[in-house]
Order: C-alpha cells, then structure tokens, then sequence
C-alpha cells in the first residue's frame, strides 16, 4: 500500500534526486553497467512506492561514492564535454567541484533528517496539529494603555556561587541579564488588559527573548503578556492584584541561551512590587516556576553578607522582596530535592521612571536541617543601558565585550561540577523525574510518536468504558499540551461522568509505556506503586483506572487492516514482540518487602501488548509499521546499546553506508574490467547471439551468465535490500 501521509507532489520531487543521481552513475560507469544500475533503480523506486523516506539518503550516499571512486573517468568526461585538455585546469575543476558538491550533499542530508524528524507524525491528518487560538478581542475594541513602566535595559552583572557544607567552595565569574516591560497590547471598555501576540519577541536581531522559551511550553502566538496572563490565572491571581511585569532573564546571543534562572517582577497599578515568578531550568531540559507573594516571611540562617544597600524609595514602595517556600526541583547532582529556598531581591525600580536601576539577588538553599548549605548571588557591576538609546558604536563595542557569556555559561557549570566531584568528592544524587507542579524536559522525535499512537488509545479507552468518564489530558508535548477526551453522548444517559486528569511529566513516559505487555502493569510502575522520584505520569484519581483497562481494547476491525499483513510483516510483529523487555531500571529503586512473594514472568512469551493489538487491529498498515518499526529501535536499544537509540540509528547508518560503498567498489571493478576486455561492437553480436557473453568477455565469471547477473544485482541493490528487510509498508 501506497504512503498517503505525503503529497503526490512531495513524493514525485523526493524520486527526483535519485533519477539525477542515476544519470550521474551512467556517465561515470558507462552505458555498459546500465543493466545493473536499472535494478539499482527499480529497488529505488520500490521503495519509494512503499514510502520509505530514507532512500533519498541512501541515493545521495550512492552517488557522492561513485563520484568520488571515479573522479577522474568523471572529470575526463566532463573536460571532455567542456572541451578543455589541461589536466591542470581538471585538478583545480575537481577540487571547486569536490569542495562545493560535498557540504551541498551534507546540508541536503540534514535537511532532509530534520524535516524527516520533525515531519515524522502516526496521527494520520495534518488537521490535528494545534491551532492558534481565536483572538480574545479585536484591536479595534482596545483602547491604549496608558500607565507609566519601565524601559528595556542591559544589564551587566556577575554571579556568585559559595557552598558552605559538606565541602566549602566557592566561584564567580561575569554574566549578562537584560530587562524587558511585560505590558498589555490595550485595553477593553470593560476595563480588562489584554495582550495581542505581537510582543512574542522582544530586543534587538542581535539579542532578543522569546515567548516560546518562557513559562509554559509553546503557545508562542499568545506573547510574552498572555503567556503571563494565563499562567497567573491558572494560579488563582485576579487581574486586580497586577497590571504589568518587568522580566530580567539572559538574551538570546544570536539565537542561543541557556537560562539557569529568569527574575519576573510583578507590579500592581501603583506600581508596587506585588509578587515575584522565578522561573528555573536544570541543564536536563526541566522547568519550574515558583510563584511568590511575599508572605512566607521567616527567621533565615545567617549567611554570607550579601546585601547591598537600596535606592531611595518613594512613601509605601517596597525596597527588597523576601520569601522562603519549599524547594522540589532537582537542579544540582549534589544536593537532593529536600530542604527549602531564601530569596533577596532588590526591587529595581522603585517607581517607573528610576534611571539607576540594579539587580540584587540572593537566593540561599537551606538544607532539611535548616543550616545555610549554598548560597548564589546575582548583581549588577555596571550602570544599566537603554537598549532603545544605544548608537551603532555601542552596539559593536557591546557585542564584542559580552557576545562569548552566554555561550561559556554550561561550560562553566560542567567545569564546577567536575572540581565538586573530583577534588571535592561530593555525593551525587541522581536525577528524579520531574513532579507534577513541574516541566519535563522537550519531546524526542520518537516520543512525539509514540505520545501521537498513546493518545488514540487512550481516547478509545474512554469510548469504551463500562461508565462515562472525562479525562483532562497533559501530554508534555509543546504543540498540544492539553486535551479533553471524554466519550460521546449517550442516548438515556442519566449519570455525569466521572473527571480524572492525566498528566504526563517527562516525555519519557511514552517511550516506557511500550515496553509493558499490560496497560494496568505501565500505570502501576510508572505512578502508583514507586518511587515519587521515578512516577512518568501523575493521576488524580487512581481509584479510576480500572474503568479505562479493566479489559483488554478490542475495536472493531477494519477492513483490510489485518488481512492486509504480509507474511514479512507478521514475521517483524513476531521480532517486535520477542525483543520486548523492561524499561531502564529507575534512578530510584523501589523497595520490596523481602517476604512478599512475587513471580517473574517472561514477557516475550506472551502475545501482543494491549497497545500493540490496538496498533495491528485499528491503524493503517503503513501507520502500524511506523509504530513496529519505533518500538522495535527502542527495544534493540535497551537491550543492546544501553537504553541510547542514537547507537542504533548511528549503527543503522553504519550499515548503509557499508552497503552503498559495496555497490560502488563494484561498479568500479566492473568498470576497470570493461576497459582491459576487447568488446568492440559486443551490442550487434549481444543482440544476434542472444547472449550476454558478446559484450561480457573477460567480465562475466566463467561459471554462468545468469549466476553472474543475479550475484551483481543483488550486490548492487544491498543498501536497498537491506532497508525494505527492515519492513517499510
């Protein structure tokens, strides 16, 4: 069956490539090895037929390797063609030739793997995708908003590090924050702010922010103001308790940050320093937003003196914002998840217009024990600068002063990582996975799939649960964070259904679930019964799962689906099946009474997981193999390559460039046979002896034409063997 995941068009213009790479085959080789690259094409368009996306690779791999095996024939033919005769002049051709025609085959080949990576979807539509929300109200119903705030400014700063126990060390080094006004786009008559999504980017081309890298994953159209707005509604703040935010965070440096922690400063109408997000990212890709008010106002440990002396405020305006609240996410291997946060921050704008404005703040982790175990310290060792007033000069001078922090900031946190372990000799606590009042980290190609295939399943669950139920679902996916699956309405019904939220904290999850033979054994393992340190997922109400798998799923067939299996696509159902085995061990183990017995079951005899029937019995053939072929990559990767799917697909492509150089070192031998064979007008005895001998002597081996033939095509067309054995339908 044909793929209909791509456009007629699409399809046509990816077989393109290959047929020029042919005709490139035929000028370096000769029309002599024309039979056997024919079977080299039909295997590629065999493959093409059947959807196989990675046989452009294999094509532009093919032909670079011919060129470079037959350079000279090549180039002879080509100053043939261009009628120059200096081999001087076809050195240097050769050379503007070879350096331009490799880094264009490279950078079509990364190309084509990240719109192949990011193309790759199992749901069948592109409808599906998420879509913008409507606008909450037109800019025609919005009125100026007129209240004073704030200018964007740089921000030249330093960050200091000093652990005081187990070990004492210390660090500081230069850092760069730049400050922005979070402000509504307008407002409506009914008095309400707005945000329009206009402000999704702010600075300059040369250093600016993005809404996308901010609070929740995605929802880049909504803007820095109704990212803000959404995320304190879902906090329970009304709108009258704020009207703007001043973000401090470090720039984008042409396209690049890493953001340890992002200050935002939550001002009311009065422009009073109400609350404060601070908004921290581990070096895992993790996320979590504290959100502050101020209250939790308690006695602190006496650390290193860290404070500097404040601006002159006007009447009722805050100086320095104070907080304490419990700490839950894991930042450093070397303190766990226990104890609690300290936070001083100098507010750095008093009043609007303030024209000395510096950060100040400290932030104290307090261990379980309440002793001052580390303290940071980020503050400003310049006088701010107004991004909107700085000249062409002082954009250069600036760029050439700060441009390299932003890009030695991780390397600076592995170089103080590697002192603590190896001259410190710190404990090391191993990552947990992140909780619910988290952010995992970004999705993988393969877990975007895989949460694609998870979500239909769930979905069918729901229809067919023996009661109505709703489900409030957190995928971990940017693009579509939340769905609501709930069942279709039935006729009579005379009960509400019953609400359970679903949210998935790391995108690891999906990548696990497909390792369990049984829906119930996935929820236990990964939620119910371990670690919090190790739960995937989190349910709200656990008592209702067994409403959604206390049966295998058994959809009704459609047609085609299963008879339309061949007897090699049984064969890698039944390769899947047997290569199924556990998860990665979690970072935490789960205890187990040493007196409960249990048995262990051997998974692999067993029949399909209950996701693997749903995928046989419900999806499109083409859309099934993806999945088999998925799972299959994970399963060889856990139980062969330490749980790393990148070896397998290095390894994977290992074998194909193998197999593409096979089939060129043997058009290369067969050419050098032609030339020493004497086969002058070979084509009128071929055609009147009928016989492959006439234009084959010296070349064909002695023990038979066919045998010959049949040997050749098969080592030309490896690479192509090979990717349809790996069962693309």
């Amino acid at each position: 069956m044909r793929t209909t995941a791509r456009g007629h068009s699409g399809r046509i213009a990816s077989l393109v490539p290959c047929l020029l790479i042919l005709l490139l085959c035929i000028v370096v080789h000769g029309w002599r090895a024309s039979p056997l690259l024919a079977v080299w094409v039909a295997a590629t368009i065999t493959r093409w037929y059947f959807g196989d996306r990675q046989v452009l690779t294999d094509c532009i791999i093919f032909g670079n390797l011919n060129v470079l095996m037959a350079r000279e024939t090549f180039l002879e033919t080509l100053m043939q063609s261009l009628g120059a005769r200096d081999p001087n002049v076809s050195a240097g051709l050769w050379r503007l030739i070879w350096r331009i025609a490799m880094p264009l085959a490279l950078l079509v080949l990364l190309w084509r793997y990240r719109a192949y990576t990011n193309g790759k979807n199992l749901s069948a539509p592109k409808a599906a995708k998420g879509r913008r929300p409507p606008p909450t109200s037109s800019p025609e119903l919005l009125t100026d908003w007129t209240s004073g705030y704030p200018r964007p400014r740089i921000f030249p700063c330093q960050t200091k590090h000093a652990r005081l126990f187990p070990k004492r060390h210390a660090f500081e080094y230069s850092y760069l924050q730049v400050g922005f006004p979070i402000i509504p786009a307008g407002v409506t008559a009914g008095g309400e702010c707005l945000g329009s999504g206009s402000d999704h980017q702010l600075g300059r081309w040369w250093m600016r922010i993005d809404a996308e890298d901010y609070l929740s994953r995605g929802k880049r159209e909504l803007g820095f103001y109704g990212k803000l707005k959404l995320y304190l509604k879902e906090h329970q703040v009304v709108d009258s308790e704020w009207s703007y935010a001043y973000l401090v965070t470090a720039p984008r440096f042409f396209g690049y940050a890493f953001n340890p922690v992002s200050f935002w400063y939550i001002y009311d109408a009065n422009h009073q320093l109400q609350k404060m997000i601070l908004e921290v990212n581990n070096t895992f890709g993790e996320r979590r937003m504290y959100l502050l008010d101020g209250s939790n106002v308690l006695s602190v440990p006496s650390t290193i003196d860290s404070e500097a002396s404040g601006p002159e405020l006007p009447p009722g305006a805050k100086s320095r914002f104070t907080e304490r609240w419990e700490k839950d996410f894991h930042v450093s291997p070397f303190n766990s998840r226990k104890g609690s946060y300290v936070l001083k921050a100098l507010n750095p704008f008093p009043d609007p217009a303030y024209d000395s404005p510096n950060i100040d703040n400290t932030i104290t982790l307090i261990s379980s024990k309440d002793h001052a175990k580390l303290v940071a310290r980020l503050n400003s060792i310049g006088p701010a600068m107004e991004m909107d007033q700085m000249e062409v000069h002082d954009v250069a001078r600036f760029i050439l002063s700060w441009w390299w922090v932003g890009f030695v900031t991780v390397p600076r946190i592995i170089r103080e990582a590697f002192k603590l372990f190896f001259k410190r000799q710190l404990h090391v606590w191993f990552r947990p996975e992140v909780l619910h009042t988290g952010i995992g980290r970004m999705p993988t190609s393969t877990e975007r799939e895989l949460y694609h295939v998870f979500k239909d399943y769930l979905t069918a669950a729901v229809h067919q649960s023996s009661q109505p139920i709703c489900i409030t679902f957190t995928t971990a996916v940017p693009d579509e964070p939340v769905h609501k699956i709930e069942e279709p309405v039935r006729l009579h019904q005379s009960y509400i259904a019953k609400e359970l939220e679903i949210r998935i904290l790391t995108p690891a999850f999906y990548s696990r679930f497909v390792h369990y033979a049984h829906t119930f054994e996935a929820f236990d393992r990964e939620c119910i019964f371990t670690d919090e340190k190790n739960r995937t997922l989190w349910v709200s109400r656990p008592e209702l799962l067994p409403l959604l798998v206390h049966k295998p799923i058994a959809p009704e067939v459609r047609n085609g689906s299963t008879q339309g299996r061949t007897y090699l696509d049984e064969l890698h159902w039944s390769l899947c099946r047997k290569l199924r085995c556990a998860p990665a061990t979690p970072a935490y183990p789960v205890s187990t009474p040493s007196k409960v017995e249990y048995t262990v079951e051997d998974v692999r005899s067993l029949p399909f997981s209950e996701l693997d029937q749903y995928v046989r019995s419900i999806c499109d053939p083409e859309r099934a193999a993806a999945y088999r072929r998925t799972v299959t990559k994970l399963f060889l990767a856990q139980r062969f390559t330490l749980g790393l799917p990148e070896i397998i697909g290095a390894l994977d492509m290992s074998m194909r460039l193998l197999m593409c150089g096979l089939a060129t070192v043997y058009l290369a031998a067969l050419r050098v046979r032609y030339g020493r064979a004497d086969i002058t007008g070979c084509s009128t005895k071929m055609t009147r002896d009928r016989t492959l001998r006439a234009c084959g002597a010296g070349v064909i081996a002695p023990h038979g034409e066919w045998w010959w033939l049949v040997g050749s095509a098969i080592s030309i067309s490896a690479c192509h063997w090979y990717g349809m054995l790996k069962g693309y339908n």
